[in-house]
């Protein structure tokens, strides 16, 4: 174990003194167990290297158990000091680095501990964290009262589940793996919560036949756009041509229409023959700007009666997703795709927001079952529990927290179940193609200012 401990620290050593030099001035706040170890081996590594380091401890005289006190030792036999965390402001400094509170913290974050992460965060410094920003939940991501806004963390052995989406996502920063020594061994011994994936993971999808024609490569149908409210069912449609739907049209409200087909003259939109609609069409998007009114209920309620008898895959996204959880029966379904984001789920699972971002990956898991559905919880590191397991989407970023992405990411879906694939393999694939592209949209312009209808040119370019 102590071998780890000294790996630990010298993956931190070797990310630091790749980026600063020896005049860098750089603070390294520790805590009582292992996790303060590793803080305490790189700060021994970085000092034999002419580094001028300031360890700070929350008990600088306290003897520590095991491993850690055995790297205390080695830095105070080195010449080392400790000075007492509690009364440094942590301003100006090169660089913070956390090594205060590791993953077996479970309960809230106690007052000294919380005293100096609320200083550290205060600062105007660069955080590295040593294998997660204390304060974190490692399993669940949960704040546990307070936790370290890091810059970049180095998480040490295996990416720890909470890291990745959520509240733990906010705080992580970039996210480096050190697997250390024993990445083999640990692999053959664990199982994996999730997989963490991201678009260049997969494969690109096959060419289409030289003699294909629109009717070969999908017709989808997408229910929503109510009086107002026109522009959410035109993003999905307009999303799903630019993934490579062959035929789109929208069923909408009367007074929707003109402004869905003037917006885009290639989408058919109507408010008439829902019945036909729903039979002409290989896949359903339903849900965008559908609302819940009168108008909307009935809606739902006829595409529902017909998806029951008819086997066709749907994506169930927005209103669709209100309405669906105020439906009395659960209806079983085949093939379908519910898309929630946390407020939805909450709805859907009858809790709150905070009881569903507290346990992602659980609330996940209950929605897959409940609802008989490939589920996928939106957010930061959206999670998709489907019938392939437990993903996390590695793209993305805070530029998509804006009005219409959920609608967009619906056509996606929509387009690819009706070029033929499952809906199992939409829901992962879909996701993280629709990250991917806001993601080069982000690079391209930056993230403040994206808009939902700047990802078609990234969507034709990614799915290509």
């Amino acid at each position: 174990m102590y071998q780890l401990m000294q790996e630990a620290g010298t993956a931190l050593f070797q990310w630091i003194s790749e980026r600063y030099d020896v005049s860098a001035k750089i603070i390294i706040v520790v805590g009582t167990g292992n996790n303060g170890g590793d803080g305490y081996v790189a700060a021994t590594l970085l000092a034999q290297q002419n580094y001028h380091i300031a360890v700070a401890s929350i008990s600088p005289e306290r003897k520590l158990a095991g491993d850690a006190q055995t790297a205390r030792q080695a830095w105070v036999d080195s010449g080392g000091h400790i000075y007492d965390a509690t009364k440094q402001t942590f301003d100006d400094n090169d660089l913070i680095v956390d090594a205060l509170l590791g993953t077996g913290l479970q309960g809230e974050v106690k007052q000294g501990f919380a005293q100096i992460i609320h200083a550290i965060n205060g600062s105007n410094s660069p955080v590295l964290s040593a294998d997660i920003p204390s304060g974190i939940h490692a399993d669940t991501g949960c704040t546990l009262g307070i936790a370290i806004a890091a810059s970049t963390t180095i998480t040490f052995v295996a990416i720890k589940p909470g890291l990745v989406t959520g509240n733990g996502k906010m705080h992580t920063g970039k996210l480096i793996l050190a697997p250390l020594s024993i990445e083999a061994c640990y692999r053959e011994l664990s199982t994996p919560v999730a997989q963490w994936v991201g678009f260049h993971c997969f494969e690109p999808l096959p060419n289409r036949k030289l003699n294909s024609h629109k009717g070969d490569n999908g017709k989808l149908l997408c229910i929503g756009g109510n009086k107002g409210m026109a522009g959410a069912i035109a993003l999905s449609a307009g999303a799903a041509l630019r993934t490579g739907a062959g035929l789109v049209k929208v069923y909408c409200h009367q007074n929707s229409v003109s402004t869905i087909v003037q917006g885009r003259p290639e989408i058919m939109a109507t408010d008439q023959n829902l019945h036909q609609l729903l039979h002409w069409a290989d896949c359903i998007v339903l849900g965008p700007g559908l609302g819940q009114d009168s108008w909307s209920r009935e809606t739902f309620n006829q595409v529902l009666s017909y998806m029951v008898h008819e086997d066709k895959p749907i994506i169930i996204d927005a209103d669709g997703l209100n309405l669906l959880s105020q439906h009395q029966h659960k209806i079983k379904l085949n093939n379908v795709i519910i898309t929630p984001h946390s407020a939805e789920a909450a709805r859907l699972l009858e809790n709150t927001v905070a009881e569903v971002e507290a346990q992602r990956y659980a609330s996940a898991v209950r929605l897959f079952e409940r609802y008989h559905a490939n589920c996928v919880l939106k957010g930061a590191g959206t999670i998709v529990r489907n019938t392939s397991g437990m993903f996390v989407c590695a793209d993305g970023n805070p530029g998509m927290s804006t009005a219409g992405m959920g609608d967009v990411l619906a056509g996606v879906m929509g387009a690819l179940l009706a070029q033929g694939l499952s809906a199992s393999d939409v829901s992962l694939y879909a996701t993280c193609l629709h990250s991917a592209s806001a993601d080069m949209a982000a690079e391209t312009h930056g993230q403040r200012g994206m808009i939902a209808g700047d990802l078609y040119e990234y969507l034709r370019k990614c799915v290509n």
